[in-house]
């Protein structure tokens, strides 16, 4: 990877959904769509609940950006350009060829759709073929079976537990679960993944 590596702007497109670079414009329709306390419950920094926390999340994610760390993305639906959602780059290590795929969520009414698979496969073609990364790496809150299971059906490799290491605004002690991909293992995975995304599925859901 070079340091030129996953700086915006960057834009992936897919059958479902398209990854945009994060814009401050977008703050009104990913609040509405993070509107069920459900779509934050395991995150470490949650969706704005609020003009203002939405406004501060959006600053932060753009703050870090500019730095260099963390490439953010809204997630839209590609059939109306609507904001569903939002994902990204972290821990983007230039160095050592690895980069988090992280900090992702969905409108509830598009759980159990080929949004996530999708916005996964977009961001791993990316990273592997289009920036070189060697190793892509995901963590989910060691509660979240849910996540757990969804990583794991993109093909990713669980690797360990870390415990209790993260201490939450609650006072909780958070252990989170880590997976990984390597690039030898990118080809096999990027095969199965698209004869998943290949399936008919026609019942896209509309936001009101």
């Amino acid at each position: 990877m070079r340091g030129e590596s996953f700086r915006p702007p960057v834009t992936l497109e897919g059958r479902y959904v398209r990854l945009v670079p994060l814009d401050p414009a977008h703050r009104d329709a990913l609040l509405a769509a993070a509107r069920d306390p459900e779509v934050g419950r395991y995150l470490l920094e949650r969706p704005g609940t609020t003009i203002a926390d939405t406004e501060r999340r959006i600053a932060r994610l753009l703050e870090r950006q500019a730095n260099g760390s963390d490439l953010p993305f809204t997630i839209l639906q590609a059939s109306d350009r609507r904001a569903v959602g939002m994902t990204g780059y972290l821990s983007i290590d230039r160095p050592n060829d690895a980069v988090e795929i992280g900090g992702t969520w969905l409108d509830r009414r598009f759980w159990r759709t080929p949004f996530n698979t999708e916005a996964k496969y977009l961001l791993l073609r990316h990273a592997f073929e289009t920036e070189g990364a060697h190793r892509v790496f995901f963590k989910t809150d060691a509660r979240n079976e849910r996540s757990q299971r969804a990583i794991a059906r993109i093909g990713a490799i669980r690797e360990a537990v870390m415990r209790e290491h993260i201490r939450l605004e609650n006072g909780h002690y958070r252990s989170s679960v880590f997976y990984s991909l390597l690039a030898p293992e990118w080809p096999s995975v990027k095969a199965e993944l698209e004869t998943k995304l290949e399936r008919p599925w026609s019942a896209t859901p509309t936001p009101d």
